[in-house]
């Protein structure tokens, strides 16, 4: 039976969810993206970013988060490798090769997979092809146009070298670099998947920030519901500043 302290760790994030939801829901469109243009810029100034090889972005769903068009096209024409998130997975394993997307055909469904994975985009027309999933999220297929498999960050045997930086999204974040998540866990996993991997090879593991509307940033008094499988993140960054982690962070702005 779960403990007391767990159930009412699932509620608070519940609940917490549940009022950002109705509060980004209520966002004109034109709001989230001034808010946007300017977190990218500051992205995109960063020393942190200049310096990055390879970087992860999230693509943005279509309400309620920054949106990331500007820093992926910005990326692929500033030469950096370019990873985003697969999450879907097809149940048919005859399609484990092709696009992972929603089709028309009975004989192929998608379903959310146990963990994500980070594909390489290698230019815009790949970034502007992606199809959307079942559930609206655009994800780029499992192999490149002249059917190769497509480069993942951390597997080595398809030309993966591992991460600089990863731009994670959420649902809500504290000022000392907490991040609510949308309760699947997906990013914690990677990240500390990403840590292990970088540890096996002697290197520093990827930066991690998180991309934030100022209405996702909760009061400074004020903390995400968090226990010890919660990453506290680098630095969190909204339209009008970066906030940083008490104790070290490696963004260097």
């Amino acid at each position: 039976m779960a403990s007391t302290s767990a159930t009412a760790l699932r509620a608070a994030k519940r609940q917490l969810r549940k009022t950002m939801t109705i509060t980004l829901a209520a966002m004109r469109p034109e709001e989230i993206a001034k808010q946007s243009q300017k977190v990218a810029e500051q992205v995109l100034q960063s020393q942190t970013y200049t310096r990055a090889r390879s970087i992860s972005v999230y693509i943005h769903m279509g309400v309620g988060e920054v949106m990331t068009d500007e820093i992926c096209r910005s990326a692929l024409k500033d030469g950096k490798k370019l990873y985003v998130p697969l999450f879907a997975s097809p149940t048919n394993p005859a399609a484990a090769t092709g696009p992972t997307v929603a089709s028309a055909s009975a004989d192929i469904k998608t379903e959310f997979a146990t963990d994500m994975i980070m594909l390489r985009l290698r230019d815009v027309a790949e970034y502007e092809s992606m199809a959307a999933n079942r559930w609206g999220i655009r994800e780029p297929p499992l192999t490149y146009a002249d059917g190769t498999i497509r480069e993942e960050a951390l597997d080595e045997t398809t030309g993966g070298d591992g991460l600089d930086l990863i731009l994670a999204p959420g649902v809500a974040f504290d000022q000392l670099g907490g991040r609510l998540g949308h309760g699947k866990g997906y990013y914690d996993r990677y990240l500390t998947k990403a840590d292990e991997w970088a540890s096996r090879r002697g290197i520093k593991g990827p930066v991690t920030v998180a991309l934030a509307l100022r209405e996702q940033v909760l009061p400074l008094s004020e903390r995400v519901p968090a226990d010890e499988r919660d990453r506290v993140l680098d630095g969190i960054i909204s339209p009008d500043r970066t906030m940083l982690p008490p104790t070290s962070s490696r963004w260097s702005p």
